[in-house]
């Protein structure tokens, strides 16, 4: 078996073809099969790592070194190979890339044969990964689509589809929720095509695009994607950049499930599996959620405390290029604003702000430098500066165009229902918002006239047509005046729509309207 994988090229082999590795891939080799077969040794150390066994993998990698050192010709003539699967390797061990890392990387790159497109490939691959880590997303596009070219040019599909994991994280980060969900669409579809045993990196796809779904306020969809690919991603995944989406998205959805108790309990299973695994900053995000949640709760001093034990503070924090890559997630300052905002520091908060969303804009981070912007809503709202809060919230809705984003103001809490309120009726607004920016006003005041008020929290994606979202308010006894303020139209407006409801459903009052609404599935009992 050694033999035929050496054959195959080692790791190569892995990025060909979807189908289950050979046993001897996670076995344990002697020193005198790593000679004889250096390339698959190094393949095996490759699969060990992507199955989730990093440790294996980095004692695969000494022992090769210990022959390479050696001379033997075989591994000697490797080290191209070598520097590829080491830094295959280091993703899984969640280790922080350096600048040098990526200057080494491209240096083999340059070196290796023409001919050898997936090695090229693959280089393209973690440059990409590095890219990211770094916050240059643009540079990190670029080699993500470089890679699919050259994987393809040699027929190796299921190697391609790997990257576009991070096309469309680069694509959420942007704020392109649309393009991010056809992103993990087509992934899908590609490989529900291949031959072999894709499921592995199908769950992969489903827990980024739950990701995608958590931001629509879809969460029984988020949910659902959840459930189907969660067990197979923790089993046999120790890629952080997944991870860390599996854990943040499970906290979030148990939040809005089963509030602080429910989230604190997914936060502490995923603290614990990073300090089983020795990957410490799955653990520092994972922290930084905590803070989150906290804040969300009002606990704002247990969240002090949390930043505290971690080395964040608002005070202390230095713009400047930092070896700390948590720092560079835009979530994290993020957490920091909100928990300020909460804090009763709203002044701090906008100074603090200001420069975050500088970084943000130099990043291309949109989502968060939305994110902040309605929490710079939050906090003029506190000083009595309207004017200033609606033109920040609507700052942050124009940011995001027609993407379907919701659940990142509905998080922020009560306090933000006055402000959409405000905008939505005209209030304390220097341009009043578009037809557009209304519509996405109103389907936020609906979502908390409606489905918070009978304990639900999920919201579909599709946004629902005028006559079902009028039948939810009449259900739950609105007024014709109460509805205007809601929808963000005039009593006249509603009236319109409520005698057009009435002659679709043939009823004369709103009980009949609303009981054959339900008898025909319109709206929810």
């Amino acid at each position: 078996m050694l033999a035929d994988l050496e054959e195959a090229g080692g790791w190569r082999r892995f990025m060909r073809d979807s189908s289950d590795a050979p046993d001897i891939a996670t076995a344990d080799l002697s020193s005198e099969e790593i000679r004889a077969f250096p390339q698959a040794a190094l393949g095996a150390a490759f699969y060990k790592a992507k199955m989730g066994d990093p440790r294996g993998a980095r004692g695969l990698l000494q022992g090769f070194d210990a022959i390479r050192r050696s001379s033997a010709p075989g591994c000697a003539a490797l080290s191209g190979d070598r520097l590829l699967v080491e830094a295959h390797v280091a993703v899984y061990e969640d280790k922080a890339f350096k600048t040098a890392d990526a200057f080494n990387l491209r240096r083999v790159l340059r070196h290796l044969p023409e001919d050898d497109l997936i090695g090229r490939a693959l280089a393209c691959n973690h440059l990409c990964t590095m890219a990211l880590h770094l916050g240059d997303f643009d540079k990190a596009q670029d080699y993500a689509e470089q890679s699919i070219r050259l994987f393809r040019q040699d027929e190796a599909e299921f190697g391609s589809l790997h990257l576009l994991t991070h096309l469309g994280q680069i694509r959420l980060l942007r704020g392109d929720l649309r393009g991010a969900a056809a992103q993990y669409r087509e992934m899908e579809e590609r490989l529900a095509r291949l031959p072999g045993n894709p499921e592995w990196l199908i769950a992969v796809g489903r827990v980024l695009h739950a990701e995608v779904a958590y931001e629509t306020n879809d969460l029984v969809r988020a949910a659902e994607m959840m459930r189907r690919a969660f067990d197979a991603v923790e089993r046999k995944d120790a890629w952080f950049d997944i991870l860390i989406s599996a854990y943040r998205v499970r906290t979030r959805l148990a939040y809005a499930e089963a509030g602080l108790p429910g989230a604190l309990d997914a936060l502490s299973h995923g603290e614990r599996i990073a300090r089983e695994r020795g990957m410490p900053r799955l653990r520092r995000l994972m922290q930084i959620e905590r803070v989150r949640v906290l804040t969300l709760s009002d606990e704002v001093e247990a969240a002090r405390a949390m930043m505290a034990e971690i080395g964040l503070s608002p005070e202390n924090l230095s713009w400047e290029e930092n070896d700390d890559w948590a720092l560079r997630q835009g979530s994290t300052f993020v957490a920091m604003a909100r928990w300020l905002v909460r804090a009763r520091r709203a002044r701090q908060a906008l100074d603090f702000i200001g420069p975050a969303e500088d970084f943000a804009i130099r990043g291309g981070q949109l989502l968060s430098l939305a994110k902040l912007r309605v929490i710079a809503a939050s906090a003029h709202w506190n000083l009595g500066a309207r004017t200033e809060a609606t033109n920040s919230l609507l700052s942050a809705i124009r940011l995001l165009g027609r993407q379907p984003f919701r659940r990142f103001i509905l998080d922020e809490g009560p306090q933000m229902r006055f402000v959409v309120q405000a905008a939505l009726n005209g209030d304390h607004v220097s341009v009043r918002p578009t037809r557009d920016q209304r519509r996405r006003l109103s389907e936020l005041t609906h979502f908390w006239a409606t489905q918070e008020r009978v304990g639900r929290t999920a919201g579909g994606t599709d946004e629902a047509a005028p006559r079902e979202r009028y039948l939810a308010l009449m259900a739950l006894g609105h007024s014709n005046k109460e509805m205007a303020q809601i929808m963000g139209v005039s009593v006249n407006t509603v009236k319109y729509h409520l005698k057009h409801i009435f002659r679709e459903l043939d009823a004369d009052n709103r009980s009949r309207a609303v009981q054959r609404a339900r008898d025909l599935g319109l709206i929810e009992t």
